[in-house]
């Protein structure tokens, strides 16, 4: 089996696996008893946050809150410091977490703008629309979850600082933790940043919000006092401890997955290039961007286009071959519309069915690169017959 389908999600690591486990069966009394069972799971809940926070090089005015995932940080933040009258902006190519939250606002008569994008990324230039608008909240992918490209925070702060200063600075940072360097400026002006544990090889169902605990948020889930009784319900503590350790490998790692996704992509970007000059019929199309430049390019994702052959087609003669890649985000795989980041970023609808999403993991290797592109060219000499004739029919 190849799997190329990292952005949806990752293989747990072992070691995550074997931390987990451990905890499951050690830690099994709720972290909010006042036995010493209890406190000793609490105390290694409190262990955990500390690690992150160092991990992660947070400042002190910053706080972590466990979540169920990516999705719940999201909404938790953005609801939490907006609902019901603030408003939000973003470029309308985030996850569906953050678009769909807007899109709830906009049912309640509070419609904030949507920015411009250059493939991908914010426009700095459409910076204005939010004094105008007195934006309080600006959301961002801090990488795009279809594209991979990378919203650069330093650039747009000192743009918002100028520009905006009433507006603050959110970031959905699900795709960027162990693939792109977090320094500790990182922090200066950011509001809020969210992670999920499973596309960094740790367990699905937990996640975090880092947020700027100068800001008062309103809790979604009511109920007990846990933390700070922002985020009720009984932490998960073998899952916590998971995502801990999947931080620590992720971080420790950073430099080494790095290069090593950077060659696979570079692989996959030549052999693509190649594929286009020597079959007649195939003409490859990059939406992703081709620099070889992390500022700017996550090196974890490429994503192309082939038309006429559609890319659901092509990725089930993949699947076939057992061979796995993606469209485009998971929470809207089902949906029979065309994407849309890739239509919002300039992508006609038959141009954004027939693309494909390739996603690398640090287990990916060369080898698997070359035998995706042939089982790739296999696959779309296949089909390209019958797609030219429904083209040629419309």
């Amino acid at each position: 089996m190849i799997y190329l389908d990292n952005a949806a999600t990752t293989p747990v690591d072992p070691q995550v696996l074997e931390a987990v486990n451990e905890s499951m069966r050690r830690d099994f009394a709720n972290p909010g008893a006042v036995y010493r069972l209890g406190l000793d799971a609490k105390n290694r809940v409190e262990f955990a946050r500390e690690e992150i926070a160092g991990l992660l090089r947070l400042p002190s005015q910053f706080r972590i809150v466990f979540t169920s995932g990516g999705s719940e940080s999201n909404n938790l933040f953005i609801k939490g410091l907006c609902f019901p009258d603030k408003k939000t902006a973003c470029l309308g190519l985030e996850h569906p977490s953050v678009t769909g939250i807007l899109d709830y606002f906009k049912s309640l008569g509070n419609d904030g703008p949507r920015l411009a994008n250059r493939e991908g990324r914010l426009d700095l230039d459409s910076i204005s629309i939010l004094k105008e608008n007195r934006v309080r909240l600006l959301c961002l992918s801090h990488v795009n979850n279809e594209l991979g490209a990378v919203n650069d925070p330093a650039r747009i702060l000192s743009a918002l600082a100028t520009g905006a200063p009433q507006t603050r600075l959110f970031l959905d940072g699900v795709q960027a933790v162990g693939k792109l360097v977090i320094k500790p400026e990182f922090w200066n002006g950011l509001a809020g940043y969210s992670i999920s544990a499973h596309k960094i090889n740790g367990p699905k169902g937990i996640g975090l919000l880092v947020y700027d605990s100068r800001l008062t948020l309103t809790p979604l889930i009511h109920g007990g006092k846990q933390q700070s009784g922002l985020r009720s319900g009984t932490l998960p503590v073998p899952l916590i401890l998971g995502m801990a350790k999947s931080m620590r490998l992720s971080i420790e790692r950073l430099k080494e997955t790095q290069e090593h996704l950077r060659k696979l992509r570079r692989r996959l970007i030549e052999g693509l290039r190649d594929l286009s000059g020597r079959l007649d019929n195939l003409d490859i199309r990059f939406n992703s961007s081709t620099l070889d430049d992390v500022d700017v390019q996550s090196p974890a994702i490429v994503n192309f286009s082939f038309p006429p052959v559609e890319g659901e087609v092509l990725l089930h003669h993949l699947e076939e071959r057992d061979v796995f890649v993606g469209l485009g985000s998971a929470c809207s795989a089902h949906s029979r519309e065309p994407s849309k980041i890739l239509t919002g970023i300039g992508l006609t609808e038959d141009e954004a069915r027939c693309s494909l999403r390739v996603s690398f993991g640090s287990q990916n290797t060369e080898d698997e690169i070359e035998v995706f592109l042939r089982e790739f060219a296999r696959s779309y000499q296949t089909l390209y017959p019958t797609f030219r004739h429904k083209h040629a029919e419309k």
